[in-house]
């Protein structure tokens, strides 16, 4: 590594979701969501407040979650403060239409996204916008199935073109969805409640494809309403490595790869899925139905851009047929444990050392090979929308905060993502994990991520905000257009 060679308008940016910052879960108008329901862990059918009340021990959850609903001035101050050039943040869907398909907007919560709109491009600070993450309306789940019925889809782009007739001029960059392909594998986001294995992952699969014709006609309504918008998906991207040299685990780990991730760049960038992945639908009666309609709507609702986030890379084995079913049902849905009989097995690389601190197999040199991997596909700018490291933090008396381990994992991938950028990949942006702390999808305050602390555990706390060492580290970084990586 001998220079840093960075595009002259790179985004250097930052990242937060709307149910893991924003907390007033039901104030303003708002409803509530799946990912709502999913944190507070309260029975959809029960009425909010008390379940809450009722439920006892918890961890942090979307009630309040950062705050950032009303600190919102202070954090987009404290990100002119770093300098980031942009910002990546989702829209819930419930504060724009409480119930999903509301014959009106909330006006108030328009207001508030417009508020931060208009201060981030006041500030020089580019807003990115995901429509969709992991937040659908509860209202339209319980209504008629959420995404695994076919009005979801009309529900979804009618939402999605609001906001680009409202934003028309203020947004430059629109995200679909987030991590689609991990939103599969977590049945909470996507309100299934199926015990039958077979019949759980036809609906699974359901959902999925009525996702990717979603995400096709609002990226053909975007281009319509805003020609001068971008537009594209996020995919969540581990690159799985075979775990020996011997042929069968070459191949489990290209199985791996395909069907959990690459398939979704052929769907969103080809229009179409690959024969392999279609085989492997119709082999297990997974198969959902695609009509013409579908099909067309996926040739013409193409992305301006590719996105996705990385955080480690997984290893991959054989996995024989007669392998125990009970054990596959078991392991299904981890995302470092699927098991496909006959495919593959997936697993972490005992090559790479766990990190004692969050137990993560941190591997930067994986984040150059998938760089190399998504752009082989997709050939389109690439932007990374997460990449950050997870841990506890410790609030000094003095208010300070000491996470060089957060240093050290984000410059060890920034630099990974320069050699990518020196091979000629044309990468736009790069967003850390994130701004802010906020909660995690299962770990609250427990796990952080943010360049700033938020003073709150599972217990409450005053939401103060403090500036950790690794926000002066990436204030130089972006001073220095990459440079200060070289110190």
């Amino acid at each position: 590594m001998n220079k840093i060679v960075f595009p002259k308008d790179f985004l250097w940016g930052a990242a937060t979701s709307a149910f893991q910052v924003e907390g007033a879960y039901n104030e303003d108008g708002k409803g509530l969501s799946l990912a709502d329901i999913r944190s507070m862990n309260i029975n959809p059918d029960e009425e909010p407040t008390k379940a809450l009340a009722n439920k006892g021990d918890k961890i942090a959850d979307s009630t309040v979650a950062s705050d950032h609903y009303h600190h919102w001035e202070e954090d987009l101050a404290l990100m002119k403060e770093c300098g980031l050039k942009s910002y990546r943040f989702s829209i819930a869907w419930t504060r724009i239409f409480p119930n999903g398909d509301d014959e009106e907007p909330n006006q108030k919560g328009v207001q508030f996204y417009e508020n931060i709109i208009d201060r981030l491009n006041e500030y020089g600070i580019e807003p990115i916008i995901t429509l969709y993450h992991f937040d659908f309306p509860a209202g339209l789940q319980k209504k008629y199935g959420g995404f695994s019925n076919r009005q979801a889809i009309v529900d979804f782009v009618r939402y999605a073109s609001f906001l680009f007739k409202h934003f028309k001029g203020k947004v430059r960059y629109w995200l679909v969805n987030n991590e689609q392909n991990a939103m599969i594998r977590r049945d909470g986001y996507l309100g299934i409640t199926e015990t039958n294995p077979l019949k759980r992952e036809q609906l699974r699969h359901r959902c999925n494809h009525y996702m990717y014709v979603a995400c096709a006609k609002a990226i053909t309504a975007c281009h319509e309403i805003d020609p001068e918008a971008k537009i594209a998906p996020v995919m969540a991207y581990a690159p799985h490595f075979p775990l020996t040299s011997k042929p069968e685990d070459v191949l489990a780990a290209r199985n791996a790869n395909d069907l959990f991730f690459h398939y979704m760049i052929d769907v969103h960038c080809r229009g179409e899925y690959p024969g392999y992945y279609i085989k492997w639908l119709k082999d297990n009666d997974w198969c959902p139905e695609i009509t013409e309609e579908d099909s067309a709507a996926l040739k013409k609702g193409k992305p301006d851009f590719f996105a996705f986030n990385y955080y480690r890379s997984n290893a991959a084995e054989y996995c024989p047929e007669d392998v125990d079913p009970e054990l596959v049902e078991k392991l299904r849905v981890d995302a470092r444990s699927r098991i496909l009989p006959g495919l593959c097995r997936c697993l972490q690389n005992p090559l790479i050392s766990e990190d004692e601190r969050n137990k993560w197999r941190s591997d930067p040199i994986g984040f150059h090979i998938a760089f190399r991997n998504v752009y082989e596909l997709c050939h389109l700018p690439l932007m990374i929308c997460e990449n950050g490291y997870g841990a506890p933090d410790t609030l000094e008396k003095e208010g300070l905060i000491h996470d060089s381990y957060r240093i050290e994992y984000l410059k060890n991938h920034i630099l990974q993502m320069n050699e990518a950028i020196q091979e000629g990949i044309p990468v736009i942006g790069y967003h850390a994990w994130t701004f802010l702390d906020v909660i995690s999808t299962s770990e609250g305050f427990r796990k952080r991520y943010g360049f700033v602390y938020v003073n709150r555990d599972d217990n409450g706390g005053d939401l103060k905000r403090y500036k950790k060492d690794s926000f002066y580290w990436y204030q130089k970084v972006i001073k220095t257009h990459g440079k200060s990586l070289m110190d």
